[in-house]
């Protein structure tokens, strides 16, 4: 992914002992075989940190890195034609990024938006380094082709859920979800944010909500849901 000119960078030996703890908790798979191949790669990297909220790539940009995103959230996303927004998947510390895989590997642009939900700590490697990566550590070849497999399969989720189940069961289960990603039952989101992560529209969400409040199943405030599901 793209770095803009807010990040700072950090090179060198510097980097290396900065991020062993942080890429031993993150990715395990990568930093169990210590070996001076994987060191070359981290050594030869840039550590970038990013505010939230930072556009990071759009469908036109160029893929130019590949970020091993240490902490914080990335969310892909498109947009249809009349401006709403569909999430395809986030991406949080040990995570990758296939789209930036796909951009990288065949050289082409990115094809989605990306932004940093939260603040991000990553690092980033340029092409070069990320194709010698793939060809010289097998734990990082691994790795990625093991995220491609696994992300594809989301995507075939998100598709099978888009196109045969009701705008209220996604709506449901989307609640569902976060609460169990959050361990809350408080979720603080609004209905806007609501219908960009079901690729729907903020009226119908509310009335959808509207209606799961008369049923029990929630209960709205400002800004915040409590589910009861």
């Amino acid at each position: 992914m793209s770095t803009v000119s807010e990040l700072h960078q950090f090179s060198g030996s510097t980097l290396f002992q900065y991020l062993r703890s942080a890429l031993d908790e993150t990715y395990p798979t990568l930093t169990s075989n210590k070996d001076g191949v994987w060191q070359d790669i981290v050594n030869k990297a840039n550590l970038v940190s990013l505010p939230a909220k930072t556009k990071l790539l759009n469908p036109e940009t160029p893929c130019m890195q590949f970020m091993l995103l240490i902490e914080g959230c990335v969310r892909v996303f498109q947009q249809t034609p009349n401006d709403r927004e569909v999430t395809l998947y986030r991406t949080h510390g040990g995570d990758l990024c296939v789209l930036s895989i796909n951009g990288l590997m065949k050289n082409q642009k990115f094809g989605a938006f990306a932004e940093a939900e939260t603040a991000i700590t990553a690092l980033a490697l340029d092409r070069e380094q990320f194709m010698h990566a793939m060809a010289t550590y097998e734990p990082f070849r691994e790795f990625v082709l093991i995220s491609l497999t696994d992300r594809f399969n989301d995507v075939l989720e998100l598709i099978e859920e888009t196109v045969f189940e009701s705008l209220d069961t996604r709506l449901v289960c989307k609640l569902a979800q976060l609460a169990k990603e959050t361990h809350s039952d408080t979720l603080h989101i609004t209905h806007q944010e609501l219908a960009r992560e079901t690729g729907s529209s903020r009226e119908v969400i509310s009335r959808l909500l509207k209606g799961l409040e008369k049923q029990g199943c929630i209960e709205l405030g400002r800004g915040v849901i409590h589910v009861r599901i």
